[in-house]
Formats: C-alpha cells, structure tokens, sequence
C-alpha cells in the first residue's frame, strides 16, 4: 500500500504531488474567475493572501442559529463600530450628569477623609429622626445616623451609628474674627523683612489649623492675639534698618505663639465637652448606660495619606500600562485604552456625587482593582485587531474600521462571558454581604467594584474599540484604503469623520469564504511562486 509520507516508498513523491495539486486547483479555482492561468501562477504568496482575504471578507451565507448560538460560534453581524455616535453620546449623557451633581454637591467623603467621630449605641426606643434633631442641636449640621443590625459576636442586636465631622459647627463670629487674623498675618508676613517672614508664616499656618469651636465665640486668647499681629506695623516702623525691623517682628512672635497655644487648648478642651454632651444625650434618648456608648474618633491625615498613595499608584499604573500597550501593539491602541479607563472613572465619580454614596478607602481600593479588569477586557479585543489588521492589505475590499468591527464580534462572546462571570460574585457580595448581613465594609467596596466592572465592560466594548477605528482611519494608509473602497471623496470625509462608512459594518467577515466568522486565512510563506 502506498504512503504519501513514506520517503523509501516511490510513489510517495507521486502522492505529494496529488495533494499539492489539490490544493493549487482550490486557489486557482478561486482566483481563475479574476486572473487566467499564466497570471495565477506568477502572483507571490503575499499577493495570493491578500486576494483570499479580500474574497473571504465577502458577505457569507449565514445559517440561522439563534442568538446565543451565533454569539458562540462568532456570527454575529453587530454593528458596534459604526454606530459609535450613539455610544458616545449616551457616555457624553451619564458623564455630563454626574459633572453636573458634583459641581453642585461634591463627593460625600466619609470621616476617614475630612475626619471625625462615631458614636455607637443601642438602640432602645429611639429613632433616626430624633437622633438626628439631637445632634444639630448640639452644633453638628453633617450628621449621618443609621440603624446597624448586628447578628454576630458579642454585642448582637441593633445599634444607632452616628457619624459627625470632627467637631461641631463654630459660630460665625468666630470664623469671621478668626478669618480677619489671617488676613493681618498675612499683610505683616509681606511687610516684615525676609529674616522674619519664616516665623511669622508658622504663626499663620498654626492659625489656619485653628477651626473652633469655642466656649466662647470670640475667647480672650483670640482678642490678644488679633491686636498683637495689629501692633507689629507701627513698632517695626519705629525700628531703624531691617535688623532692627527684623527684631521686632522676632519678639512679637513669640507673644503670639503663647496666644495660639492657649486656643489650640480653648478648641480641644471644648470639641470634648461637645463629645461628652453627644454621649449624654444618645444614651438619654435611648435609655442606654453613659458606657454603653462607645466613641471612635477619626483623624483626617490618615485618609489624605490613602488618597496621596492611591494617587501614586494610579499615575504608576497609568505610565506603565502605556508603555506596555504601546510595545505590545501601538500607541494608538494604547491611548484608546486611557480613554476608556478615563471614561470609568469619571462614570463612577459621577454616580457618587449623584446618589451621595459614601467615600471611604475601601471605595478607593475598589476604583483601584476595577482598572486592571477593563484593560484585560480591552486587550483581549486589541489582540484580534491586531491579528486582524496583518491580513489587511492595500487590494482589501474592507476598511479599518470594518476590520475592528469583524474582529470585536469575532470575541464578543468571549467578552460577555468575563464581564458576566465577574459581576455576579461582586452581586452577591452586595445582596448578602450588604443587604442580608448589613456589612457596611462590603457595601462600601462592592458598591465601587460593581458600578466599575459594569461601566468598564460598557467601554471595553462601545468606546475602546470605536476609538481606536477613528484614530486609525486618519493614518494615510488606512484614509487611502477606504477612499478607494468606498470609491471616491465619499470615503475619505468619512474617514474624517472616524464612522465606518458602509452599513452594515458587519456584513465584511473576516474568514474563509464561506466559513462562520471568526476564521481566518491560513498564513503561508512569504516570497514563493506558484
């Protein structure tokens, strides 16, 4: 019996020959009804692709599936890329409403960032309203009370949690006259020689941290200080030369010093009586022990020193995943990935100013971990693309953007899948962590993780992509393509306008002819002679 791959066999050359044969009548088969024989056969391998590509890319009779079953096998004629005004504009929608609500209300910053207190008791017979009303009696107008379920360890049951900023409310006058001092600090730091300016910029700093309350609006120590700072002008006026100048502004800030020690003291003294009057009051208002409240007091250095740090790492991830884009693919390729990962950001910065979700560092940490997702989302699609973008040549009969579109259909499925499978643990954590176990950390961190992953597999999808087809289509090469394409001037204002140009998009199948989408020319050797 004979065997094809059987060197000592003699026919074995014979049945080589027969495959070869088999597989040069196919092409020729495909190309003879372009070229005849004799210009078949002079075409290079390169020149034998691109003509397979071109008729691969022929609209392909479709079998009927269902749409799930085309999304699996990669059939499905979406045309996500030519449609990117109404992506964009529903984007530009959500954005332009969130920078709306947080001009208006700002971000809602919990007390790890703007730092205070929480007081923690049972609940008894109290309600949130009433709590609420005791506190701004008190003097805390940005209070947040809630009522904690607790179904585990030692203190089971519910409790009332109140939240305030760090102290209460001063009075206006305070603030005025503490605002007026800064001012004439700030006037004697211009006019007092350069020698002394130093020390009384440090008096001034002191002061700028000085917020009250006080027990009294304007306290003794405050009224000294004030015409201290206002008698400096007229003895340094006196003082002949700048050394002289520079002595007196010296010893004046000294005598200063000892009055903003003393109200540093005023303003601790009093934030903890207000405390002690908030402890008093919950537990009257809930029929609780004085000891049964507990008090957690917040500094606001630590969340600034969270936000510094993430920020770091956002500008480190930002630079390093550029650069890998950019050597992996292009640069192209990786400013269409900023732009979408700039798009999360701002979409979910924009839900919270809009429902005043609470701001904490687990929020941070979310924000964080959600970059990471929508660039892989993204980079699974580039990696078509660009495997796409090869068989590409001058003679195709599609355009970029047409291309890009083939190519995002081609993994649509593998898309959704990730985006689905990613979202539903993060769910669950929010339905039971949150709802069910009344777990705020996990509501804090889910809440982010979700609006992120969401907002990042939306733009994995109807930004990145449509992004990066507007940038390619004003290369020359590809503005060249679609204008002899499209036949005319027609092509290449819409290559300035990045839109795809033919509808649908996804009628160019990159593929086999006659193959499903998803299928691709096999490569062969370049240089060759048929």
């Amino acid at each position: 019996m004979t065997d094809p791959t059987d060197p000592t066999d003699p026919n074995a050359t014979d049945g080589a020959d027969e495959v070869t044969d088999e597989v040069t009548d196919d092409v020729s088969g495909d190309l003879s009804g372009d070229l005849s024989e004799s210009e078949i056969d002079d075409l290079t391998e390169a020149e034998v692709d691109e003509r397979v590509f071109d008729q691969a890319s022929e609209p392909a009779p479709v079998r009927r599936h269902g749409v799930f079953s085309r999304l699996y096998h990669g059939e499905t004629r979406a045309d996500i890329v030519g449609r990117w005004k109404v992506w964009f504009a529903l984007s530009a929608v959500v954005i332009l409403i969130g920078a709306a609500a947080f001009a208006n209300r700002g971000l809602n910053l919990g007390i790890d960032f703007t730092g205070g207190t929480v007081w923690k008791v049972p609940a008894g017979h109290a309600s949130v309203a009433e709590v609420t009303k005791a506190m701004t009696k008190l003097g805390y107008n940005d209070v947040q009370v809630q009522l904690v379920t607790q179904s585990s360890g030692t203190g089971k049951g519910t409790f009332i949690s109140v939240e305030a900023e760090a102290t209460a409310k001063p009075a206006a006058k305070t603030t005025s006259t503490l605002a007026a001092t800064e001012r004439d600090l700030r006037s004697l730091s211009s006019k007092a020689p350069k020698s002394a300016r130093t020390a009384i910029d440090d008096v001034l700093a002191q002061v700028q941290g000085i917020d009250g309350p006080f027990r009294q609006a304007v306290p003794a120590p405050l009224t000294t200080l004030r015409n201290e700072v206002k008698a400096v002008p007229a003895a340094m006026a006196k003082a002949k030369g700048d050394s002289a100048k520079a002595k007196v502004a010296r010893s004046a800030v000294s005598t200063m010093q000892a009055s903003v020690d003393q109200l540093s003291t005023l303003e601790s003294a009093e934030v903890e009586r207000v405390g002690q009057s908030v402890s008093k009051e919950l537990a009257t208002l809930t029929g609780s022990k004085v000891s049964q409240v507990t008090v957690d007091t917040v500094g606001p250095s630590w969340g600034k020193q969270i936000s510094n740090k993430a920020l770091n790492a956002l500008i480190v991830f930002l630079i390093a995943i550029t650069l890998y884009i950019t050597l992996r693919f292009e640069f192209r390729m990786a400013l269409a990935t900023l732009a979408a990962l700039l798009h999360d950001l701002v979409i979910v910065v924009g839900i919270y100013a809009l429902f005043g979700f609470p701001v904490t560092p687990a929020t941070v940490i979310a924000i964080l971990t959600i970059l990471g997702f929508s660039i892989y989302d993204g980079i699974v699609v580039f990696d078509r693309v660009d495997e796409n973008t090869k068989a590409l040549g001058k003679r195709s009969k599609v355009t970029y953007s047409e291309m890009a579109n083939t190519s995002l259909n081609q993994v649509l499925m593998r898309s959704l899948n990730t985006s689905i499978t990613a979202l539903l643990p993060i769910l669950s954590v929010l339905v039971i962590g949150a709802v069910i176990l009344k777990a705020t950390t996990l509501e804090e961190f889910g809440l982010a993780l979700f609006l992120g992953l969401l907002s990042g597999a939306y733009s994995s999808i109807f930004i990145a992509t449509p992004l990066l087809a507007m940038l390619k289509e004003r290369e020359p090469r590809y503005r060249e393509l679609r204008a002899r394409v499209l036949g005319g001037t027609a092509g290449t204002q819409l290559a300035d306008a990045g839109g795809s140009g033919r509808t649908p998009v996804g009628t160019a199948v990159v593929g086999d002819r006659g193959a499903p989408a998803g299928s691709m020319p096999r490569p062969r050797k370049q240089g060759k002679k048929r």
